[in-house]
């Protein structure tokens, strides 16, 4: 039988979390598809430039930078269920106007620019809600195995989205493939709504509190913490230069190396299985040598896995070697990533959960309009390849940003992920107190 206690037994009998599990699943399937549809949209259908690819990146990556600390203030005064739900709902209207707008003969760069801006805005404000609303779904003591849950689920959804995507671009178009996007968000919100854990109820603001008080002291925290504070500066590095990277990646391999709808798919796909990979071996990895060696060995392979790219010319050959690159990449990104969330979860005062998340989603992806905006004006202006050698370079700066810095009360060695998150609470107090 399954169960709603989130201290019992195995996390796949726990109700909540599996219907939470499986809305995660859905929706990455759904954003896998368009992955692959919307740069051909652009590159193929509607011959946009460099710099037109670079802008439409921007509009995807410029909302955490203006909506996420009022997504975390939103996030920690009312319940989180009611947003992801709306979130996911206002996500799918955006997509809905893709292939209807390809339909009646009206879809242009500027109706791509609007729905990658909307549906990016929505997606703040669900995310911002879902992810603060795993504390209260499961105790801390199993945040790491949920996140790695999360992770193996998301990548492999991931890969099978970029699968679909290609063959479904072949078969219906790359705007018409999108209306599996669009199922994938109703489908996430119907499963969001069955979860019927009990929520605990929002902090109510008093009569001086206002929106402003409240992220501004969401900021504080973040930044006095000593814990949470050098984890979002080096996850910030590292996803400015992946902002960057991947602004670039689909108009290269499209267009200098010649890919075909179904081999960008592909080679997605064997991405996102690195992914699922980095997520199995995650905990096993955090709990014999400890979440710090974890996160610095995963940063310290990124700059590597660029290589095959910049080496590659026409052909399938290079075509697999590139999949490789991007396999490791993102299983390093999942074996860094779930400790480094875990971490900041469990040390994160609950009263502060939305808010520390959103304040370090502004830090971090508000790094990614600027960085995709770079990087169009220097492929436009040095050459894409010329652009790509730059960013693998600047690769290695996560790590230096990690490396220089401190993390007290995070235990190093064999230590046990349980233990590494109670230990690591004794920083929250020097947090609360700055």
């Amino acid at each position: 039988m399954s169960y709603d206690a989130p201290g019992e037994g195995s996390l796949w009998r726990h109700r909540g979390f599996l219907r939470y599990w499986s809305a995660n699943a859905v929706d990455l399937v759904g954003s896998g598809v368009t992955q692959v549809a919307l740069p051909l949209v652009a590159v193929v259908a509607l011959h946009a430039s460099v710099w037109q690819v670079a802008l439409l990146s921007f509009a995807q990556k410029l909302p955490p930078l203006l909506v996420s600390l009022p997504a975390g203030a939103l996030a920690d005064r009312h319940r989180k269920r009611p947003v992801m739900v709306g979130a996911a709902l206002v996500s799918g209207a955006a997509f809905l106007v893709v292939p209807l707008a390809d339909a009646l003969g009206r879809l242009s760069l500027g109706v791509l620019y609007g729905v990658a801006l909307v549906s990016a805005v929505s997606e703040v404000f669900g995310s911002t809600a879902r992810i603060s609303f795993l504390p209260s779904l499961l105790p801390r003591s199993r945040l790491l195995e949920a996140n790695s849950k999360l992770g193996g689920i998301n990548s492999l959804a991931d890969s099978a989205g970029s699968q679909l995507g290609g063959a479904m671009v072949a078969v219906l178009g790359a705007a018409h493939a999108i209306y599996l996007d669009v199922a994938s968000y109703l489908a996430c919100a119907l499963l969001l709504v069955r979860i019927r854990t009990p929520e605990p109820a929002a902090a109510r603001a008093t009569k001086n509190t206002t929106f402003r008080t409240e992220i501004a002291e969401g900021v504080r925290y973040v930044w006095a913490h000593s814990t949470i504070r050098p984890l979002v500066l080096a996850a910030t590095a590292y996803v400015a230069v992946m902002a960057f990277l991947t602004t670039l990646w689909s108009v290269y391999l499209l267009r200098q190396l010649h890919y075909s709808s179904t081999a960008l798919g592909m080679t997605l796909s064997v991405a996102a299985l690195g992914g699922f990979c980095g997520a199995l071996v995650a905990r096993p990895l955090v709990v014999r040598y400890g979440p710090v060696r974890i996160m610095l060995t995963a940063l310290a392979l990124a700059p590597f896995t660029e290589v095959p790219l910049l080496l590659a010319t026409p052909g399938r050959a290079w075509q697999v070697a590139i999949g490789l690159g991007m396999f490791v990449q993102l299983g390093c990104a999942v074996v860094q990533g779930a400790p480094q969330r875990t971490l900041r979860q469990a040390v994160c005062d609950p009263a502060l959960q939305g808010r520390m998340l959103a304040t370090s989603r502004w830090v971090v992806y508000g790094s990614q309009p600027v960085a995709a905006l770079l990087a169009g004006a220097l492929g436009t202006w040095l050459g894409l390849w010329n652009a790509l050698a730059i960013g693998t370079v600047a690769l290695a700066v996560p790590l230096l940003v990690l490396r220089s810095s401190s993390l007290p009360g995070v235990p190093q060695g064999t230590a046990a992920p349980e233990k590494a998150q109670r230990a690591s609470v004794c920083p929250q107090k020097e947090g609360d107190a700055a």
